[in-house]
C-alpha cells in the first residue's frame, strides 16, 4: 500500500517531468529560455512563506534582468506552484547576450543575493543545450562541500536543513518589510510637509501662492527646507523600527541627537530662517512611534498615544518648569511661567497624546476623506482646511499666545470654530475670508496648528497605507 511520503515523491516526479516537457516545448521555437525556482530541502517544496519568498526574488530577478537589457517574452511566461515548488518559465527576447553570458549574469544575481543559494536560475540555449558556467555552488548548510555532493551524500538532516532555511527565508523576508516600512515612512513625512504648504488659501500661514503673514520666508523656502528634512526621515524610521531596549526612555538621547542634526539642516538650508522646527519635534516622534509600533505589527492609533505618552512622560515640567540652560529665559520657559497650562505649547500637546491630532483632525479627515480611492488636490485640500481649522479652534498655540496675548489667541480660535461649523454651507468662503484678514490684520501665524496639520496627514497616511484593517 503506498504511503503518503510514496505519493508525495510520485507526484513530486510527475511534477519534474511535466517542467522538463514544458522545456522541450519551448525549443521548437529556437529561443534562450530561462527558468527559476527555489532549493528547498524536504517536503512539501511550497507554503505560504515559500511562496511569499519566491514572488519576491522573482521579481527582483526580473528586475535585475532588465537592467542588463535582458528582455522576457511576457506570452510566454509559465508560472505555477506544483508538487515541485514555485517555478518560473519563459522565453528571452531581444537580448544582445548569448546564453553563456545570460547564465553568468544569473550566477551573479545568485551569488551577490543575501539567500542567493535557495536560488535556482537556469538557462537552456536554442538548442536545448543546458548551459552551465562549471561552478559548483556550496551547500547552503554546511557551507564547506559541494551542494551535489552533500545532496547525493545525504550529508545533513533534513529537518535541520528545513529549519535553517525557514529561518533565513523569514530573517529575509523581515529585511524587505524593515526597508518597506521605513522607505514608506520616511516617504510620507515627507508628503505631509509638501501638503501643509501647498494647501491654499491659508489664514495667516505661508501657501503656494501666499506669504501669509509672513516677510521672512516664501513656498519656495519650505520646499527646499522639506528636501532637507526628507533625508533624514529615514534615518529616524531605521532607529524606531530597530530600537529593543527594555524601556521607550532610552531612545530620547539619540532621539533629540538626530532632531538637532536635521535642525541644522534646516537651518543651513532656509538661511537661518526656521521654517520646521516644531515639525522636526513631533514629525520624529511620530516617524519613531510608528516605525517602532508597525515592526512588531502592535500599531493601533491608542497604541501610538500610549507610547508617546511613555516616552515623555511629564515633559512640560521637565523642559519648561526648570531651566535648561544658563541665561536668558527661552519664549517656552516665560510663555509657561506667564499663562501656565495655556502656555504649554507643543510640549503639552506631546505630553498629552497629541489631542488636536487624535481628537480633533483625524476624525475630520477620516470622514472627508476615507470614502475616495485616489486623493485629489480638490479633495485633498477640502479636508486638510477643515482638519487645519479643527486645530486652530482648540490649538493653544504658545507663538502667538507669547506674542499677541490671550484675547487676539481666543478671537482666532473663536473664528476658527466658526468657520469648521459653517464648512459645509454657503457661509463659509465669506467667514474664512474673514479668518485670513484677521491673521494678515494681527500679523499672526498659527504655525503650531500647521506643524500639526502635516502631523495629522502624516498619520491619517499611515492608517490608510501601512496598517492592515483586515
Amino acid at each position: 500500500m503506498m504511503t503518503e511520503m510514496d505519493k508525495s515523491i510520485e507526484e513530486l516526479l510527475l511534477a519534474k517531468d511535466r517542467r522538463r516537457d514544458l522545456r522541450l516545448q519551448k525549443l521548437e521555437k529556437g529561443c534562450i529560455t530561462l527558468s527559476f525556482n527555489l532549493n528547498i530541502p524536504g517536503l512539501p517544496k511550497s507554503n505560504d512563506s515559500f511562496h511569499t519568498f519566491f514572488s519576491v526574488c522573482l521579481k527582483e530577478l526580473k528586475n535585475y534582468l532588465l537592467a542588463h537589457r535582458i528582455v522576457i517574452n511576457g506570452d510566454t511566461i509559465h508560472c505555477e506552484t506544483d508538487a515541485a515548488g514555485d517555478f518560473f518559465l519563459a522565453e528571452v527576447i531581444d537580448s544582445d547576450y548569448t546564453a553563456i553570458q545570460i547564465k553568468n549574469l544569473c550566477e551573479t544575481f545568485e551569488t551577490s543575493h543575501p539567500v542567493g543559494r535557495l536560488l535556482d536560475v537556469d538557462v537552456v540555449d536554442e538548442k536545448g543545450e543546458p548551459v552551465s558556467s562549471g561552478k559548483a555552488k556550496l551547500c547552503f548548510f554546511c557551507n564547506n562541500a559541494p551542494a551535489i555532493y552533500c545532496m547525493r551524500k545525504q550529508a545533513h538532516d533534513y529537518a535541520a536543513m528545513r529549519m535553517k532555511v525557514e529561518l533565513e527565508i523569514s530573517k529575509y523576508q523581515e529585511s524587505k518589510k524593515k526597508e518597506y516600512v521605513c522607505k514608506q515612512l520616511a516617504m510620507l513625512a515627507t508628503q505631509s510637509l509638501l501638503h501643509e504648504v501647498a494647501l491654499a488659501p491659508k489664514p495667516g500661514l505661508v501657501d503656494r501662492f501666499d506669504e501669509g503673514s509672513h516677510t521672512d520666508m516664501d513656498f519656495s523656502t519650505f520646499l527646499n527646507s522639506t528636501a532637507a528634512l526628507s533625508v533624514s526621515f529615514r534615518k529616524i524610521a531605521d532607529f524606531g523600527y530597530s530600537f529593543s531596549g527594555d524601556d521607550i526612555k532610552e531612545a530620547l538621547p539619540k532621539l533629540r541627537l538626530i532632531g538637532l542634526e536635521i535642525e541644522s539642516d534646516m537651518f543651513a538650508e532656509t538661511n537661518g530662517v526656521n521654517t520646521h522646527k516644531g515639525a522636526i519635534f513631533l514629525l520624529g516622534f511620530s516617524i519613531f512611534v510608528s516605525a517602532y509600533l508597525l515592526s512588531r505589527e502592535l500599531f493601533t492609533n491608542e497604541k501610538f498615544i500610549s507610547v508617546i505618552q511613555d516616552m515623555n512622560g511629564d515633559l512640560v515640567a521637565r523642559e519648561l518648569g526648570k531651566k535648561l540652560y544658563i541665561g536668558k529665559e527661552t519664549h517656552g520657559e516665560e510663555c509657561y511661567r506667564k499663562f501656565g497650562n495655556k502656555g504649554k505649547g507643543i510640549r503639552g500637546e506631546i505630553q498629552a497624546g497629541m489631542p488636536c491630532v487624535f481628537q480633533k483632525a483625524l476624525p475630520v479627515l477620516h470622514q472627508s476623506l476615507d470614502k475616495e480611492e485616489i486623493l485629489n488636490d480638490r479633495l485633498l485640500n477640502k479636508g486638510l482646511t477643515q482638519a487645519l481649522l479643527a486645530i486652530i479652534s482648540e490649538n493653544d498655540d504658545s507663538n502667538i499666545l507669547y506674542r499677541k496675548g490671550e484675547e487676539v489667541l481666543q478671537e482666532l480660535k473663536d473664528k476658527a470654530s466658526t468657520c469648521l461649523l459653517k464648512s459645509k454651507n454657503k457661509e463659509f468662503e465669506s467667514v474664512y475670508n474673514d479668518l485670513i484678514a484677521f491673521c494678515k490684520e494681527k500679523r499672526i501665524s498659527p504655525g503650531g496648528s500647521a506643524d500639526l496639520l502635516a502631523v495629522s496627514y502624516f498619520m491619517y497616511s499611515v492608517n490608510r497605507q501601512l496598517v492592515s484593517n483586515d
